[in-house]
């Protein structure tokens, strides 16, 4: 038997949505549907947190940080 391959997509768009001081909150998921990442963006920048619940800091920048670590 063939195994069924699982899309992934999503969309998000949210013309002239001003991002106060709460986050827009994204988790990420795999094919198995585990929790896999979990991403906050707000009016300072973006967050990416891993781990069982979510809890693990990965990476917390703002948005100048965000392009100069991504343009290296």
């Amino acid at each position: 038997m063939k195994r069924q391959k699982r899309k992934r997509s999503s969309y998000l768009s949210a013309r002239y949505l001003q991002l106060e001081t709460r986050p827009v909150k994204i988790w990420g998921y795999d094919q198995s549907e585990n929790f896999v990442c979990r991403l906050e963006v707000n009016s300072a920048g973006v967050a990416v947190f891993s781990g069982r619940k979510g809890t693990k800091k990965i990476c917390d920048l703002t948005w100048e940080g965000l392009i100069q670590k991504l343009s290296r």
